[in-house]
């Protein structure tokens, strides 16, 4: 009995001997032939497969803190719901985010999805970053139906469709209440004028001291230099043109050379190292300024990083220019060279339409596109959400949609940024600055 055990004990030993130098596919690791096939299957999965197969997608956004922490509890919810996706996460400030998304286009190595908005679509085209979107919502894999007919427009390029909006927004003072009530200064109103606004800077600095200013300068900002061309007729772009001419620009920078010489505005090497902080940590929070004009759907995230109480108001008009503001529409698209173009459509589609990433989102680019997604979380909105949606509501009827921007735009302006600190640091007298300024960005736009 105990020899006829050996013998089939021997024989199982032969089998799994011979079945090892098979070459066959048996192994004795499930877990690595696992591995090797999702490897396989992320690298040659096409997106019409609908077989589940493990599919990733990079996407990239830009942002502070606040903002990182709630996507990142988007994509896990998302994650949640079709476990066979993976998102890959990159994001930064907003002007290390342009940077390094050009320089990946450049290479051929865009993330899947990109964020975007109004400033930035144009040339966001133009570097091949994102494709047309209309047969994707034509198939139903991104549903618009509810949008905002200015929402869905927003996205637009030369008619097509290359932007899914997250919502919109207008940019505005945002201030510090408890700043200006300590300097006995009246709270500003909507459509103040310019005068009305470099003399509130002015009285706000007497209560101040010299480690803390009324705003930040702000002659770099390409969005405030363009409300200052619109206010004129004008705009930063017409065409693939500069649309305004040197005296504007001089004007302009000179403004801002005023309230830098009467110490209103940060000295040049402050604001150089502080002006690029993410919202928790900029000037604002720390209560180092009074004031800074930011998109409308930051004043939530300012508010949550400091405790005193927060508005915002109009940017400053010309009383004998145009009273109009350009609406912004932030949003997302997606790579021409994406693997997973219908993957990418579902995640987007998840962001922009479904109630439990809406309850996450919470309006955070401003009201959504969708009626009913503004409906889903309207009621338990914030106090400083409540604020912005009321001051987007009051300056609607004075929007224009956002000028086209030629490609190469996102270079020029941080031409308008650049110039600026040269002035600020003394390196260049304005009218220099101006002459380089258009020079380069001729160049830029003439490529």
């Amino acid at each position: 009995m105990a020899k006829r055990k050996g013998i089939i004990i021997l024989f199982a030993l032969l089998m799994m001997f011979l079945a090892a130098c098979s070459g066959g596919n048996t192994s004795s690791n499930p877990g690595t032939d696992t591995q090797s096939d999702t490897s396989s299957d992320t690298e040659t999965n096409k997106s019409d497969d609908q077989s589940g197969a493990s599919v990733e997608l990079r996407v990239a956004w830009w942002g502070g803190q606040a903002r990182h922490d709630m996507m990142n509890a988007l994509f896990d919810k998302f994650e949640e719901k079709f476990p066979h996706i993976t998102v890959v996460r990159e994001f930064g400030t907003e002007n290390q985010f342009v940077e390094k998304v050009t320089t990946q286009a450049a290479g051929g190595n865009a993330p899947d999805v990109v964020q975007t908005s109004s400033f930035f679509l144009n040339d966001f085209v133009a570097r091949n970053i994102h494709m047309e979107l209309d047969a994707l919502v034509d198939s139903g894999d991104i549903d618009l139906s509810d949008f905002i007919v200015h929402d869905v427009d927003g996205g637009k390029v030369d008619s097509k469709l290359y932007m899914i909006s997250l919502g919109h927004n207008i940019t505005g003072i945002i201030h510090n209440t408890e700043m200006f009530n300590k300097a006995g200064v009246p709270l500003p109103q909507n459509g103040w004028t310019w005068d009305e606004y470099i003399q509130t800077l002015k009285d706000l600095q007497k209560s101040l001291g010299s480690e803390a200013w009324a705003s930040e300068d702000e002659g770099g900002t390409y969005r405030g230099l363009d409300m200052f061309l619109m206010q004129r007729g004008k705009s930063m772009f017409n065409g693939n043109q500069l649309g305004f001419e040197k005296q504007d620009l001089i004007d302009w920078y000179s403004i801002w050379d005023e309230l830098r010489k009467a110490g209103v505005v940060p000295p040049a090497s402050i604001q150089a190292e502080e002006g690029d902080k993410p919202q928790e940590q900029s000037m604002l929070a720390r209560g180092r300024v009074a004031m800074v004009s930011k998109s409308s759907n930051q004043l939530k995230i300012f508010q949550k990083a400091m405790k005193d109480e927060l508005r915002i108001v109009s940017y400053p008009t010309d009383p004998n220019g145009k009273k109009v503001f350009p609406l912004i529409v932030p949003g997302m698209g997606i790579s021409p060279n994406s693997k997973h173009p219908k993957e990418a459509a579902q995640l987007i589609n998840f962001i922009v339409n479904d109630e439990e990433a809406a309850k996450i989102f919470r309006g955070e680019h401003g009201p959504q596109a969708s009626k009913k997604m503004q409906a889903v979380i309207y009621d338990s909105l914030s106090e400083p959400e409540k604020l912005e949606y009321a001051f987007v509501d009051e300056m609607m009827p004075f929007t224009m949609p956002y000028p086209a921007m030629p490609g190469g735009s996102t270079s020029v302006q941080k031409l308008v940024l650049t110039e600026n600190e040269a002035i600020a640091f003394g390196i260049k007298s304005i009218e220099q600055a101006v002459d380089d300024f258009f020079s380069q960005a001729e160049q830029i736009l003439n490529r």
